[in-house]
């Protein structure tokens, strides 16, 4: 290769210096601390591009490595666009293409034919079951998606079964090792590999056979690798061995993003760099091309708090743009109507829908919003997961209540019947639809006439029986509890431990809470439900162009509005952004609340949000939200939250005029429905949503949680104010007593049941509150009363 001094080409001339720093860097090693909008990927594709035709590097003598399919694709798209067919000839790859290809030709160094398969989840999923079953491992203790986390995690740290085994520290970790060993020998006798196989085993190949690595040394003569901050410890050895000795390694990333350590990314790759690599130049990319210098004022501000981490500020050359817009919210369903009104505002405005997006932190957030959108006839399409109503732990609960309501359906029995497993295999299940079938019977009158169906179908309808006594006198998010406990859903999802486990267990607190929302509704509980379930159907089956759409894959209609969560938002941008949620226990989430390093990543969560916003940032959150969200545990109405920690990081200068109370603790609800304060009194307002819900819902409760909402506003009731109340004991209660409840306000006792003198909570009080038409019946132990004097 020549390093002859040579007229720069045109299409440098495109880049600001420190991008130019960063491409025409030749030789030894380099970190392109790249912030949020900085034109990382452009850098990192013009340096290439600068190589071959500058420098004169053979193209298939450069790698260049991400994460994503996509995003290699779109690298392979721009080279081409700057070198024609020798962009082609660039070997651009994810890091699991790039070990399947090294295996693909070496694979017989391990042991493996180079043809071997690669199992997907499932079919390791399903191999594991097997073992499990042969080491006859309880998979109540040790659940199969527990066993494949552990597995994958100690591959992650390239730990074989043999060294995973030398530094066990309890008796599970013993187990997942004897698994682990044993998976290991049945994957290699079955010539497969798992989609973990396809990092470790190359990194174990090139450790073991000299004369192979020499290979891949001498052919790579520079090494390139994307999303920096992202990459695992297993992923950086391997980079590492490839890239030496010459060490022409060129790498981009941004700490500050830093988000997957779920997954086992180390950020400690991007902040010791310089460690590793004693000679290695930094450049930092601050100039950003995406966001308004206000966006970005807050998002650096946020970002700041942080104290491990890389110092750099972003700025534009843009004008400020837009201030930010923060609006304080009753709770999560004022906060979508909030949301929902303003992107009808905007589309009325001549906004595409598709420039908004809606950002949260776990899936469960969804379902209030999409209620709102629906309302408003709103398209929108939901990145990475299912509706709210079509994500399978909803729909299993949903066909226990429909079959307990309705015996002859048989699509609800055959979804929950051995749902959670129990036992009942496909033989039984046969056997019932011949019974049926002979007889002109549902599958579960079936169930309950025969019997000789076994114990398992016997406990099954005696469930069901069990639930259909329930709906007709339990509250309809207790029958809901009841049957996310008693069927064994619950207890199933605890012992898997994992984050997706996490997440299904949210969404059934979510379910709980539209159902305190739908309770007291009808005359009757049983009633309760029927109207329950009517709109679940009508909401789920509603026909507007709403579908799922995968890493950004663009199969939904043209105009939809995109709702994700924050980790799917990363490498996205949209002009208009709402970033909801943002109080403790939600942003940051309730789990890393415990932790500063979990607390950090939370922070950088927050920051990668704020910078996808391109003109106007909306910042929401809610004083309060239903009991069951973020692992409240209490049945009840809501729970007050605090502003999250962030919000007050910004700069009061970011925010619009409306907006001033957004950080407070004391704004209270004075500081809700910024959007009407030119045009109507905080009082109109009231009246319109009260008789805005006294239309959607006739029978329903007067609108109290508003009237409630009102009173504690006025009256300047909080935690430490209701405390000041005598918290009352069963024994002071009786027909008649006065009480006060922090959400429900004052109200007058009718009636106690179910008193059981060993365990008091248990009892049931009936108040008739005065902001409700219907007395609510509540739980002593979690009903939290107060007596009035």
């Amino acid at each position: 290769m020549s390093s002859e001094a040579r007229e720069v080409p045109e299409y440098l001339e495109t880049l600001n210096e420190q991008q130019l720093k960063g491409a025409l860097h030749f030789e030894g090693p380099i970190l392109i601390l790249a912030g949020a909008g900085s034109g990382k990927t452009r850098v990192l594709t013009h340096r290439i591009a600068h190589l071959i035709d500058y420098y004169g590097v053979p193209p298939q003598a450069i790698l260049a490595v991400t994460f994503t399919n996509k995003a290699a694709e779109e690298m392979k798209r721009r080279l081409t666009g700057l070198l024609g067919d020798k962009g082609n000839r660039v070997w651009a790859s994810t890091f699991h293409s790039l070990g399947l290809r090294i295996l693909r030709r070496h694979a017989h160094h391990l042991g493996y034919s180079n043809d071997f398969v690669v199992y997907d989840q499932q079919d390791a999923k399903a191999l594991l079951k097997e073992i499990s079953k042969e080491l006859k491992v309880d998979d109540s203790k040790y659940p199969i998606p527990f066993l494949q986390r552990s597995i994958e995690s100690a591959k992650n740290k390239c730990l074989l079964p043999d060294e995973y085994s030398k530094q066990l520290a309890n008796y599970a970790e013993s187990i997942v090792g004897d698994v682990y060993d044993r998976y290991q020998r049945t994957l290699l006798k079955n010539n497969a590999m798992d989609f973990s196989d396809l990092l470790l085993n190359p990194l174990l190949l090139l450790s073991q056979n000299k004369e192979v690595l020499a290979r891949y040394q001498n052919d790579l003569q520079f090494v390139l690798v994307d999303e920096f901050q992202d990459t695992n410890e297993i992923q950086y050895k391997l980079i590492r061995l490839l890239a030496a000795p010459q060490n022409n390694l060129f790498v981009v990333g941004d700490d500050d993003q830093s988000i997957y350590a779920f997954r086992g990314a180390t950020i400690e790759n991007i902040l010791h760099f310089e460690r590793d690599f004693k000679n290695a130049q930094v450049v930092a990319l601050e100039q950003n091309y995406r966001s308004s210098q206000n966006i970005l004022d807050a998002s650096n501000a946020v970002i700041a708090k942080n104290s491990e981490r890389r110092s750099k500020t972003l700025w534009t050359e843009d004008a400020a743009g837009q201030t930010l817009r923060g609006y304080v919210a009753m709770d999560e369903n004022d906060e979508a109507h909030f949301i929902a009104r303003e992107i009808d505002g905007l589309r009325r405005a001549g906004r595409r829908l598709s420039e908004i997006a809606i950002f949260y932190r776990t899936n469960a957030q969804s379902r209030a919003i999409e209620d709102a959108l629906m309302a408003q006839a709103i398209p929108y399409r939901i990145f990475g997961g299912l509706k709210f109503y079509d994500r399978k732990e909803i729909k299993d609960i949903l066909a226990y209540l429909k079959l307990a309501v309705n015996e002859l359906d048989d699509q609800s029995f055959q979804r929950c019947v051995n749902t959670p497993p129990r036992g009942l295999g496909p033989k039984s299940i046969e056997t019932l639809r011949e019974y049926a079938k002979a007889y002109d019977c549902s599958l579960f009158q079936a169930a309950k006439r025969l019997t000789d169906g076994g114990k398992s179908l016997a406990a099954f309808v005696a469930l069901i029986e069990e639930f259909q006594t329930a709906l007709e006198t339990e509250p309809l998010y207790e029958l809901i509890g009841r049957v996310v406990e008693r069927s064994g859903y619950s207890k199933k999802l605890k012992a898997m431990k994992d984050v997706t486990a996490q997440s299904r267990l949210e969404n059934l607190d979510e379910l709980r809470n539209i159902a305190v929302g739908m309770t007291y509704v009808a005359d009757t509980p049983a009633n309760d439900l029927r109207m329950f379930l009517d709109r679940v159907s009508l909401t789920s089956s509603e026909e507007l162009p709403v579908e799922e759409a995968k890493e950004g894959e663009e199969q939904a209609p043209p105009d939809t509005v995109s709702l994700m969560t924050l980790h799917l938002a990363k490498g996205l941008e949209f002009p208009i952004v709402f970033l909801t949620g943002l109080e403790e226990g939600s942003l940051p989430h309730y789990r890393s609340l415990e932790s500063e390093f979990e607390l950090s990543e939370e922070r950088r969560l927050c920051y990668v949000g704020m910078t996808r916003a391109m003109e106007k940032l909306y910042l929401s959150r809610a004083e309060r939200r239903g009991m069951f969200s973020s692992g409240g545990n209490s049945a009840g109405m809501f729970s007050g939250r605090e502003p999250s920690r962030f919000v007050f990081d910004v700069p009061e200068g970011c925010f619009d005029d409306d907006s001033r109370h957004f950080a407070s603790h004391t704004g209270g609800f004075g500081a809700v429905h910024y959007e009407y304060r030119d045009e109507l009194t905080f009082d109109e307002v009231q009246a319109r949503r009260a008789e805005r819900d006294r239309q959607k819902m006739s029978k329903r409760m007067k609108p109290a949680v508003i009237k409630s909402a009102d009173s504690l506003e006025e009256s300047g009731m909080s935690s430490s104010d209701f405390s000041a109340y005598q918290q009352a004991a069963i024994s002071d209660l009786a027909e008649g007593t006065k009480v006060i409840h922090r959400i429900f306000g004052e109200g007058q006792i009718e009636n106690i049941d179910e008193v059981d003198e060993s365990d008091p909570g248990k009892a049931k009080i009936t108040v008739r509150f005065q902001s409700f038409e219907l007395p609510k019946k509540l739980v002593f132990r979690h009903a939290k009363l107060a007596l009035l004097s």
